[in-house]
């Protein structure tokens, strides 16, 4: 059994080490680099854009980031706020967008990703 205090801190580690996957995902995604965002997917991940339906599996879900990267000239999330509990990960965040020869476009948005053994197992988006 673990002390009150070494369970304290295994929970803290747990939580930092979740954002931190969450992290490197979206610098990997603003990056545009499609292929190095595999392994921070879990293979049955399910990703919920907004409230369109949802996409299933590690490779709909990069075909998802890869149609992103395709059709902006800049996708970019900036954390503005982060929340961790356990595996989940929230984040209030600004996203900017441009649109081939269009202008650059701010939007707010909010994810929450669920993380397990470094990997993320779901990721819901919103945009406002």
């Amino acid at each position: 059994m673990l002390e009150p205090i070494d369970d304290a801190v295994s929970k803290m580690t747990a939580s930092v080490e979740n954002e931190l996957v969450v992290r490197d995902f979206l610098d990997n995604l603003r990056a545009r680099d499609v292929e190095q965002l595999a392994p921070f997917l879990d293979a049955d991940v399910v990703y919920q854009p907004s409230t369109c339906g949802r996409v299933h599996g590690r490779a709909e879900v990069l075909g998802v980031c890869r149609t992103i990267v395709d059709r902006f000239e800049r996708f970019e999330f900036i954390p503005n706020r982060v929340a961790v509990s356990g595996p989940v990960v929230l984040l209030d965040q600004t996203l900017l967008i441009r649109f081939p020869g269009g202008a650059d476009r701010t939007l707010m948005s909010f994810a929450c990703f669920e993380v397990h053994d470094f990997q993320i197992t779901s990721w819901r988006q919103l945009h406002g």
